[in-house]
């Protein structure tokens, strides 16, 4: 769940409740009101009819009781009716065939008349009842119109309050958006601090401990690629001396000790070349540079990874292109990826069978493609075949790095390395990597 998620939720569900209670408190005083408020009005209703018939009486006497009784019409919703103390209806609002309003006692009351619950209150005077009522239902249709006339500005007001903190929080949290894409677009080796003197005083700390961090990577770093030079370095003297001093045993020996001394020397050559794969694996994934203003074509770098190849390169068939671009690698770079392609495809394809070599110009980038007719790999083989000192097949001189150091050259300079396996056999790399523009001007390697 993101930040942004967890703070709307936490804090809009803690003003929702504070809201619903507030909304609640105020619906319920003010049905509370309105009930007392509409009591009131029958009361007053009743006290005004005692003071007309109180007046009327003091003019003409108990004219009203002559006249027997009197019908006035009312709504639906109210009624209004005056008996005398012996029981005797004088004047009413409803007519004719509907039930009187039955009221024994003074003061409030809740009735059933004609199916309908009604609210009545009764005031007793010296001469008369007069008791006024109200249809609970239509109370009911007054307090559900106020709930919702007061209810609707404040569903509103919530809604629009969740709104307006999505949007807040979203602005709120843009430094952290900004610092996560400032550090989405550093370099997977940048070890510089992180500038932090623009962002909120509660993110400094953590880009003190972020930059503190990067600092301890830093010094780490530097010490492994020191020390891989260091031991790269060192180790070439001593494998240099004892090849010396096997080829100067080689001419002493005799033919007893020929063969363990030959496959000394090739342990050495072994050793020398894994040690070499690991100094350039090291430097390209280090980010060291290569960079010595050359320049070199795809032809070239063809010709030069080939010629490596020795005798066996009469085995590989390159198929010729249309263009030469010139590549956006240094040519050491280059040479030695397309090189490791080569030698992995003689050495495991069958002795009798070719290696077909060819380049593909694209706008930009350059394809190339070695297909041998080796066995293959599995699927689960190809997953961890870029993986430093992993061996698919046992083959005598293989060190596990080849397709490794390939991977990482194509992957520092924007290129990508692809691997197919052919049913029933064969097996075919595709190394794509970057070009430039004749315009830029070529230096031969």
């Amino acid at each position: 769940m993101s930040l942004r998620l967890r703070l709307v939720l936490v804090i809009g569900v803690s003003v929702a409740v504070l809201w619903a209670g507030a909304a609640l408190w105020m619906l319920r005083d003010l049905d509370r009101g309105l009930q007392r408020t509409l009591d009131e009005r029958l009361a007053m209703s009743a006290r005004m009819v005692a003071g007309l018939l109180a007046q009327s009486a003091s003019r003409g006497g108990s004219a009203i009781a002559a006249q027997g009784a009197l019908t006035v019409p009312g709504s639906q919703g109210m009624a209004c009716q005056v008996r005398t103390l012996r029981g005797e209806i004088v004047a009413t609002t409803r007519g004719s065939g509907r039930a009187p309003i039955t009221a024994a006692l003074p003061g409030y009351r809740t009735a059933v008349i004609d199916g309908h619950a009604w609210r009545t209150y009764t005031l007793r005077t010296d001469a008369f009842d007069i008791t006024t009522a109200d249809r609970l239902d239509e109370r009911a249709l007054l307090r559900r119109r106020v709930a919702l006339a007061a209810g609707v500005p404040v569903l509103i007001a919530a809604l629009g309050g969740l709104a307006a903190l999505w949007f807040g929080t979203g602005r709120a949290l843009a430094p952290l958006a900004g610092l996560r894409r400032t550090l989405a677009s550093r370099p997977v080796d940048a070890t510089e601090p992180v500038d932090g003197s623009h962002l909120p005083a509660e993110l400094r700390p953590l880009i003190q401990a972020l930059n503190e961090l990067l600092e301890r990577s830093s010094g780490a770093l530097q010490r492994e690629r020191s020390f891989t030079n260091d031991a790269a370095h060192e180790l070439r003297t001593p494998l240099t001396i004892i090849d010396t001093h096997l080829q100067l045993a080689r001419l002493a020996a005799d033919d007893v000790a020929q063969e363990p001394l030959t496959d000394a020397a090739t342990g050495v050559a072994r050793m020398r070349a894994t040690l070499e794969q690991l100094l350039m694996l090291a430097r390209v994934e280090g980010e060291i540079s290569f960079e010595d203003g050359t320049r070199i074509t795809a032809s070239e770098a063809l010709d030069q990874a080939i010629a490596v190849a020795g005798s066996a390169r009469d085995r590989v068939i390159v198929k010729p292109g249309a263009t030469s671009p010139v590549l956006a690698v240094p040519p050491q770079l280059a040479v030695a990826a397309l090189r490791n392609l080569v030698d992995n495809a003689l050495r495991y394809s069958p002795a009798c069978d070719p290696v077909e070599v060819d380049a593909e110009h694209r706008p930009g980038l350059v394809r190339f493609r070695v297909r041998d007719h080796g066995p293959g790999m599995t699927p689960v083989e190809l997953q961890f075949a870029t993986r430093r000192f992993w061996r698919g097949r046992t083959v005598p001189g293989g060190s596990g790095l080849g397709l490794a150091l390939v991977a990482a050259i194509a992957k520092r300079f924007g290129g990508h390395l692809d691997l197919t396996s052919h049913d029933p056999r064969g097996f075919c790399t595709t190394l794509t990597l970057p070009t430039i523009g004749d315009e830029e001007g070529v230096r031969p390697a």
